[in-house]
């Protein structure tokens, strides 16, 4: 049985009716609109890598505790000095709080310790909660024989440099 071109051309308007509808669809259903932009948090959202970042910042600024000179300019705590007393600060309660002040004894050393006696105030600490010591803090290094003697022993021999005890 041959075709003709009447049944060719009714089975391809068939075909074609059917392929739209099917490319169509049901127009019945509201289609929900996603982006894959909905996951993410505004910009100004805290996120816990935030806290995570600060808090680590006030352990490591505790550690240290000293103010050099360069938190200073004209005896005054600059914007680096004040971050840093403010990275102290922050986070739960820490006990008290042992400041170094390592700058030379001179006459800018008595404003530079009421400046930051006047920062810590101003951030409601009483006199009671922190010390300032002058000096650099001794708990802040290692002593480099320690550090030697430990990669002295991860090589497993000898070493050409006397280690002290």
């Amino acid at each position: 049985m041959a075709m003709t071109q009447h049944t060719i051309r009714i089975q391809l308007s068939l075909l074609s009716f059917v392929a739209a509808i099917f490319m169509v669809g049901c127009a019945k259903e509201e289609k929900v609109k996603w982006s894959a932009n909905d996951h993410f948090l505004a910009d100004d959202a805290p996120r816990s890598a935030d806290n995570f970042w600060k808090q680590q910042t006030a352990n490591a600024a505790r550690a240290d505790g000293t103010l050099y000179a360069h938190h200073f300019t004209a005896g005054e705590l600059n914007s680096l000095g004040k971050q840093k007393l403010t990275s102290m600060l922050y986070g739960p309660e820490a006990g008290k709080v042992d400041l170094y002040l390592d700058v030379p004894k001179d006459g800018d050393y008595a404003m530079r310790e009421s400046t930051v006696t006047t920062f810590l105030t101003q951030k409601g600490l009483a006199s009671t909660s922190y010390s300032i010591n002058a000096g650099a803090n001794p708990n802040a290094g290692t002593p480099a024989a320690q550090g030697i003697k430990s990669l002295v022993n991860q090589g497993g021999g000898g070493s050409a440099m006397p280690v002290a005890k």
